[in-house]
């Protein structure tokens, strides 16, 4: 795959959703994506860290529901909304650095209903987390 073909600059739903106010307070950022799958990375700070110091479960929670959901970005329609409707994640260790990359990729894309995975990974590429998802397709009105 080029670079032309994996260019995030190519899915408007993740523009989109970067330009949401939360991604940008925690520093997400999209940084490869292609038909079916999307790549966040994100770089703890402060803002991220619960009172032991530590990136915030919910953290985690959010970049792998972010991911998930942009991994369909590219097979949705644009005006097309993707919620979610459930969600399952384990923490498989600690975070060791800064840094996290989520991988979601899409499982099975429904008329209205579909479902996607997602891995988490830390800057020596182990594998931290896991999780899956299910979204309703909602179109436009």
């Amino acid at each position: 795959m080029d670079e032309a073909e994996s260019s995030v600059d190519r899915y408007p739903a993740l523009a989109a959703m970067e330009a949401v106010p939360l991604f940008a307070l925690l520093g997400y950022r999209f940084t490869d994506a292609g038909e079916g799958w999307a790549e966040i990375t994100f770089t703890a700070s402060e803002r991220s860290s619960n009172l032991y110091g530590i990136v915030h479960g919910g953290v985690w929670l959010f970049l792998a529901d972010s991911a998930m959901g942009g991994a369909l970005g590219p097979v949705c329609d644009p005006a097309e909304r993707i919620i979610t409707t459930q969600a399952d994640f384990r923490w498989l260790r600690g975070l060791e650095g800064g840094t996290i990359r989520a991988r979601g990729r899409v499982v099975r894309r429904g008329r209205s209903v579909s479902h996607a995975a997602v891995e988490l990974y830390d800057a020596q590429q182990r594998l931290i987390g896991q999780g899956s998802g299910t979204y309703v397709i909602i179109p436009p009105t």
